[in-house]
C-alpha cells in the first residue's frame, strides 16, 4: 500500500508512521505503574537515572547551541521528540538511541499509539535502502540489516521523560541523534541496558512468550512480534524504610540459574534496588562553556 516498506527476504510490507492521523480515544487513561508488553528489560532506577543523565546532558547542549545561534541550533538538534519526529530520524539514519516510556497508552485502533510503536522497533534494527530490482525494472525499498542496532532503551514514564527534556507535554519517544560529550553517560547506559535485558530473559519466565525468550524488543519485531505477550505493572517495595515502585521480575528468582553459579551475585535483586552511583564528570574539553 502507499507508504509502505518492504522487509528484505520476506516480501512482507511494513506501514509507514505518520500515514495517517494519530487519535486519543476518550477511554484511554495513563497509568505511572504500567509496563508494557514490548518492554523487554528490567525497568530499574539505575536505568532509569542513567537515562535521566544522558537526556539532561543533551538537553543542555541543545539549550546552549540555541543560545549562541538558533538557526544553526535548529539544523544540528541533539534530539527529537514524537513518534513522527522518531520515525523519521530512524528512516535518515540519524537517530542514535531511542528512548521509549515504558507506560504507554494502550491504544489499538489503526494508525494508533501501538502501530506507531510497533512500526519503529524494527527500523532500529534494519534501515532503509533503495534496491534496483533489474527483473521488475523499478527501484523499490527495502529494510536490511544495520551494521550497528540502534539502542533502543525502556525507561521512565512519559511525565518524567518530557520532564528530563524540560517539555510540558508529556513524551512517548525521544531519538537522541548526536551524544558527543556525552561518551561517558552513553556508555553506561548502554551497559545498564545491556545488563537489565540479561536479567529480563532470566526472570520473565511467564510473562514471556518462548519464541522470543532473550531476544530484544526490536529484534522480536522484526520476527513479527513485540517480545512479552502480557504488560505487568510496578509494585510498591520497602527499602530503607521508604516505598520505591520496582519491576515484579526483579523480586522474581533468576529461573535458568543453578545453585553455586558463579554469576549467583550477578542475579542477586538488590543491587537493582540500590540507590545509584552517582554519574561521571562530563569531559567539556574543547566544547567550551556556557555564557
Amino acid at each position: 500500500r502507499p507508504g509502505s516498506i518492504v522487509v528484505e527476504g520476506t516480501g512482507e510490507a511494513v506501514a509507514s508512521v505518520g500515514t495517517a492521523p494519530l487519535k486519543r480515544p476518550a477511554e484511554a487513561v495513563g497509568n505511572a505503574y504500567l509496563i508494557r508488553e514490548y518492554v523487554d528489560q528490567i525497568v530499574a532506577p539505575c536505568v532509569n537515572d542513567a537515562a535521566k543523565a544522558l537526556l539532561a546532558e543533551v538537553q543542555r547542549f541543545q539549550e546552549r547551541l540555541y543560545l549562541r545561534d538558533p538557526l544553526k541550533a535548529n539544523v544540528k538538534k541533539r534530539y527529537v521528540c514524537g513518534l513522527r519526529e522518531v520515525a523519521r530520524a530512524l528512516k535518515s539514519n540519524k537517530a542514535r538511541v531511542l528512548i521509549i516510556a515504558h507506560n504507554i497508552e494502550r491504544i489499538q485502533a489503526e494508525a494508533a499509539l501501538d502501530d506507531a510503536v510497533a512500526q519503529l522497533l524494527p527500523l532500529c534494527v534494519k534501515k532503509q535502502e533503495w534496491v534496483y530490482d533489474e527483473e521488475e525494472r523499478a527501484s523499490r525499498q527495502l529494510l536490511v540489516d544495520r551494521e550497528k542496532e540502534v539502542l533502543v532503551v525502556y525507561a521512565l514514564t512519559r511525565k518524567s521523560l518530557s520532564k528530563s527534556l524540560k517539555r510540558s507535554a508529556k513524551t512517548s519517544v525521544v531519538a537522541i541523534l548526536n551524544y558527543d560529550g556525552a561518551s561517558a553517560l552513553y556508555s553506561k547506559l548502554e551497559a545498564l541496558v545491556a545488563d537489565a535485558r540479561r536479567e529480563y530473559a532470566r526472570r520473565a519466565g511467564p510473562w514471556v512468550d518462548g519464541a522470543f525468550a532473550g531476544t530484544s524488543g526490536a529484534a522480536a519485531a522484526g520476527a513479527g512480534g513485540l517480545g512479552a505477550p502480557q504488560e505487568r505493572f510496578l509494585v510498591q517495595y520497602v527499602l530503607d524504610g521508604k516505598q520505591v515502585a520496582v519491576d515484579p521480575l526483579v523480586l522474581q528468582p533468576g529461573l535458568d540459574r543453578a545453585p553455586g553459579d558463579d554469576d549467583a551475585a550477578e542475579g542477586d535483586p538488590s543491587r537493582w534496588l540500590a540507590p545509584p552511583a552517582p554519574p561521571p564528570p562530563v569531559d567539556e574539553a574543547g566544547a567550551g562553556s556556557k555564557r
